[in-house]
């Protein structure tokens, strides 16, 4: 089976996880805790929810940073199966898996939604209804019900029907950029994209703030079709690889890290920017700053682990990317430079601050 990213798993321990890479190692599953049991480790500085009869913290990357620190340690005292330490790495960021014998269930968001599609309407909530009204209207793209699916708590069933949002998934990276020009071009009465007040209200979040300009940032967020308002309900939709589309494939490259650096760069291509792992292809890159072993080098490609980045940049803008550097040794012989932005160790370190992709003008 493969295990499309954004798809849920739950685990013998009762944890949720979301599905983080359509790409994995071997008998384990790339994933982000996203509900963890509170039975043998707690924050008061992680949100609580009560799902599936339990009390749960909700992992939230961005609470204080110390806090943060000492819950992953007691997390993987806790849970060490669930660390992984990656051999493609000379220096193994932090991953976190699922080892497959501990599956519990995977939620599949395709046969989700087809589910949620055969229900009769007396039977829907308002939530579930707005769902159902909204792939009605994706579908009317050409696409079909096969390549559509949903996830979060609208699959799990523990959604509140007044305040969760709707998360959409599209399988295959051409038929979600098929679906991004659709929403361009056709309008539906109960569709709104965020208005520019909403999206300076997301920018003031977390440190974007202190790393973009205000009105850069906002024209190009802005102009996603990714998220909007449906019903006055928030939606997001994401793109998932199908297997034979995989911009690269787990075991196939080994990665060394040379340094943290800040670099600029025209993009060339962002088909894969939409996907996790997401990468833009970059050509002319210039070292702008940071360690001196990165200076000479040629940076091809800037890969990010944060949704945050999908489809900032379009072929041809200039960006501006700071992260760790690695060479990359394919085990073909050939050998190119990246840039990596997002691991999940960064969120532990003064790197949370400093890795960054921004759009900027010439």
């Amino acid at each position: 089976m493969h295990f499309y990213e954004s798809s849920i798993i739950t685990t013998i321990d009762g944890l949720h996880c979301q599905v983080y890479s359509n790409q994995h190692p071997d008998k384990k599953i790339l994933i982000k805790p996203k509900y963890i049991p509170t039975d043998k480790i707690s924050s008061d500085f992680l949100p609580y929810r009560f799902i599936s009869g339990r009390k749960m913290n909700r992992l939230n990357l961005w609470v204080e940073q110390d806090k943060l620190k000492q819950y992953i340690d007691d997390f993987a005292k806790a849970y060490p199966e669930y660390i992984f330490k990656s051999p493609l790495h000379d220096k193994s960021p932090l991953f976190f898996v699922v080892p497959k014998k501990n599956i519990e269930r995977h939620y599949l968001p395709r046969e989700g939604l087809a589910e949620l599609m055969s229900m009769p309407e007396k039977d829907l909530d308002k939530h579930l209804k707005t769902v159902v009204e909204l792939a009605s209207f994706l579908l009317k793209s050409g696409l079909e019900l096969k390549e559509l699916g949903i996830t979060y708590s609208t699959l799990m069933g523990n959604y509140s029907q007044y305040h969760s949002d709707i998360n959409i998934v599209v399988y295959g990276k051409k038929k979600f950029w098929e679906l991004m020009e659709f929403l361009e071009k056709n309008r539906h009465k109960d569709l709104r994209w965020k208005s520019y007040e909403e999206w300076e209200e997301f920018y003031k979040k977390r440190n974007r703030h202190m790393l973009h300009k205000k009105e850069i940032y906002i024209r190009n967020m802005h102009r996603k079709k990714s998220e909007g308002f449906f019903k006055e309900t928030l939606f997001v939709i994401f793109a998932v690889e199908n297997e034979d589309e995989a911009w690269f494939k787990w075991g196939e490259e080994k990665y060394k890290r040379i340094g943290t650096a800040k670099f600029h760069g025209v993009v060339k291509d962002n088909k894969n920017s939409v996907v996790r792992p997401g990468c833009y292809e970059i050509s002319g890159s210039k070292f702008a700053s940071g360690d001196i072993s990165c200076k000479n080098l040629q940076i091809s490609k800037v890969v990010f682990y944060s949704r945050d980045y999908c489809m900032l940049a379009y072929p041809n803008e200039k960006i501006e990317a700071s992260g760790i550097v690695e060479e990359v040794l394919k085990d073909s012989g050939e050998k190119y430079y990246r840039m990596v932005i997002g691991y999940f160790d960064s969120y532990l370190n003064d790197r949370r601050d400093k890795e960054y992709i921004k759009v900027i003008d010439d």
